[in-house]
């Protein structure tokens, strides 16, 4: 009852003052550290609550917040040490409420360019407009550039500038699009050659021959493979021969001969040439800024810690709070139990937005080889780091997520590189951790880091992804490992932008990792430009059961089953694609070394002792996996589907799958609007008479109820 009545006076945003006073401690921006804590006395900083809630044992402690920022220099820390019951901290009476890892710089900093030499390399037509902001004299610290990339640990972003709450964009040529790669002169290592010259490219355009003051910069782009963005340092330019010579390696090195092999330049002085663009100079301790009209603040993001840690505790609530400016984490979980981040918005970070569990730190990666998705590293509390490279080697790594840990209602949105990080349960195991997001918009979140920093990874045993909308992202929405997850009713959206051979939804190349659900989602508006996948079951993927979904345009291939087994798909709905389901058997051709004795299959099946319970109980096919043929694709089940509009059902050979009660037509299947599956059939509806059995999907509840911002 008393939990209960806590969860109530939260939902109603910390208002009630009577008979919880003595178990409520406020703080204000006006407060003083040497106060009671009271709401006519309240203390000034959070740090200084957490250490009174500390001492309140056995009580359900409200540590609520007067509304203003709250500046933050180091991770506030919640832990074991706290001897309350629960803790909440939320705002009063919904009052806006920042917790912030950055610095305000005052309007009046901004000052004219007045040394010639950076005049001369602006653009004339932005002069006027520039204005210089000195870290060293505001005493405020800033962080250069740094390689951003596939394959390099994920790390605190450099500073970056946000203006009336927005993020301001790194100077860029060409501001909104990439050029092709031309002729490559040094490859760079690549992926078969340990050692090499550093690559030497040359450019097609004028535009770059007049960067010949700008000495070293940075490049980004697509440079060999379409799922692996990359952002590197640049030593020099040579116009004479229009060559670009950098200074830095990439996992796959340079290429040309694809659509996506494309570059763009970015923080140069001489492209600083539209609002809401900046250059760092590092080395001058200033940065250079051109800012949108009606800029009424300015922030600088410094804190390279998460903003908030929860550790080694349980019942914790934070509601109703903005997370903000950090160069890092925003809010960092690690082996909690029934921690709520509810109502909360975490925006304007570097780093991921949420991160429940574990990363990896590797300080002496000096060199992208081993092959970075393989490099791994020592598990380290309150960072991502090379955890895909981790669990790419370990696939028991067990991030220490804790259990029955929720993120609700909240907005993430404008992060650095990905939404939320949910780990937890065991593989080892099978030990779910029942870990969970639902109801949360999530969208542009790949502003530092690009690639495999999707909207939601979810890593470990049976966590859940419900009702969310993703949305606007280069790359993936959703990336899993593990088993027993489930994703569902989510509206996913505009992401996969950029790239080529990826999926809205990822798995891949292991078998063991089974389970998993995705159902009653909506695909749309995935581009169609290169191969890009809905529902992606990559190199081997099995046991995947998907079915009461909507793919509607979504990408050239919505669905890709590359290789594995008894992936099932019913009553799932597809509209205006060129292609429905694409079907392969590359275990019989190109991948075959996955399947050979001792290669990665085998491997990752010995792991997880796949004769033995829990597997061999739990997933009987899985004991029985190299009995049958494991380089031909068997038991995978299509039925039950709609095809409308579809021009292919199927890219691929049909005996890789067993097709049944499926129905194809270009007539309407009964939707009430056709162009808004979202609002269902009608009763009467063809479909119901076509496919036998077709149930009444709940269109209604696909979505996240949250108005957008």
């Amino acid at each position: 009852m008393k939990h209960s009545l806590l969860m109530l006076l939260t939902f109603w945003g910390c208002t009630t003052l009577s008979a919880w006073a003595e178990k409520q401690i406020f703080v204000s921006p006006k407060g003083n550290d040497r106060a009671a804590g009271t709401f006519t006395h309240p203390l000034k900083s959070i740090q200084a609550a957490l250490e009174k809630a500390g001492t309140l044992e056995n009580e359900d402690v409200q540590i609520i917040l007067r509304k203003g920022i709250y500046e933050q220099s180091q991770t506030l820390e919640i832990g074991s040490s706290g001897k309350y019951a629960s803790l909440t901290i939320c705002p009063y009476q919904n009052e806006k409420v920042s917790i912030s890892g950055g610095k305000e710089i005052p309007l009046s900093a901004m000052k004219k360019v007045s040394d010639k030499k950076i005049i001369a390399r602006l653009p004339e037509s932005a002069r006027k407009q520039i204005r210089e902001i000195d870290f060293n004299r505001l005493n405020i610290p800033m962080t250069d550039l740094r390689p951003s990339g596939f394959g390099r640990p994920s790390s605190p972003a450099w500073s970056e500038l946000f203006a009336n709450d927005a993020p301001l964009s790194l100077s860029r040529w060409p501001n909104d699009s990439t050029v092709l790669i031309g002729k490559v002169l040094e490859a760079g290592t690549g992926e078969k050659v340990k050692e090499a010259k550093l690559p030497v490219f040359q450019y097609n355009e004028d535009r770059p021959s007049a960067w010949t003051q700008a000495g070293s910069f940075w490049i980004g782009g697509y440079f060999a493979h379409g799922y692996a963005s990359d952002m590197i340092r640049v030593d020099h330019l040579d116009p004479e021969t229009k060559t670009i010579h950098t200074a830095q390696q990439t996992v796959y090195g340079f290429m040309t001969g694809a659509d996506w092999r494309r570059w763009y330049a970015l923080n140069l002085l001489e492209e600083l040439d539209l609002p809401g663009e900046y250059v760092i100079d590092k080395e001058n301790g200033k940065m250079y800024v051109y800012l949108p009209e009606n800029t009424r603040t300015l922030n600088v993001s410094v804190m390279n810690d998460p903003l908030v840690a929860i550790e080694n505790c349980r019942n914790i609530t934070l509601s109703k709070l903005t997370f903000e400016y950090g160069r890092s984490i925003g809010i960092y979980l690690e082996n909690t139990q029934h921690v709520r981040i509810t109502g909360c918005t975490v925006r304007n970070v570097g780093g991921v937005g949420i991160s429940i569990g574990k990363g990896t730190e590797t300080p002496d990666k000096k060199t992208l080889k081993p092959h970075a998705a393989e490099a791994g590293g020592t598990p380290k509390s309150r960072v991502v780091g090379d955890l895909m490279g981790r669990l790419y080697q370990d696939i028991l790594f067990n991030r220490n997520g804790g259990t029955d840990n929720g993120i609700t209602d909240c907005y993430i949105y404008n992060t650095g590189s990905g939404g939320i990080s949910l780990g937890g349960g065991d593989r080892a195991t099978l030990t779910p951790a029942g870990n969970f997001v639902e109801n949360c918009r999530i969208h542009d979140f790949n502003r530092v880091e690009k690639s495999y920093r999707p909207g939601i990874w979810i890593d470990g045993v049976g966590n859940r992804v419900s009702k969310c909308d993703i949305y606007n992202a280069p790359s993936m929405a959703i990336l899993f490992h593990g088993n027993n997850h489930t994703i569902e009713f989510c509206k996913i959206t505009n992401v996969c932008s950029e790239v080529d051979d990826q999926g809205a939804i990822y798995y891949g190349r292991d078998p063991s990792e089974l389970g998993n659900v995705i159902r009653y989602c909506y695909f749309h508006k995935l581009s169609p430009r290169h191969r890009v996948t809905a529902t992606y079951h990559d190199d081997g993927a099995c046991g995947g059961e998907v079915y009461g979904n909507i793919y509607h345009n979504a990408g050239s291939l919505p669905v890709l089953i590359g290789g594995g087994h008894y992936n099932h798909y019913h009553h799932n709905i597809f509209i205006d694609s060129p292609v429905a389901i694409h079907l392969d058997n590359r275990m019989q051709n190109w991948g075959t070394g996955m399947v050979a004795p001792d290669g990665i299959i085998d491997q990752r099946l010995k792991t997880v002792k796949y004769k033995e319970a829990p597997y061999s109980t739990t997933y009987p096919f899985l004991a029985h996996y190299w009995e049958e043929d494991p380089s031909y694709p068997h038991g995978n089940v299509i039925e039950g589907n709609l095809f409308y509009r579809i021009k292919n059902i199927v890219n691929g050979q049909t005996q890789w799958g067993e097709f049944r009660n499926n129905w194809s037509t270009n007539n309407d299947p009964g939707f009430i609007d056709p162009e808004n599956p979202l609002k269902g059939f009608k009763e009467d509806a063809p479909i119901y008479k076509y496919i036998q059995g077709f149930p009444q999907l709940p269109f209604d509840q696909i979505g996240c109820s949250l108005e957008e911002q």
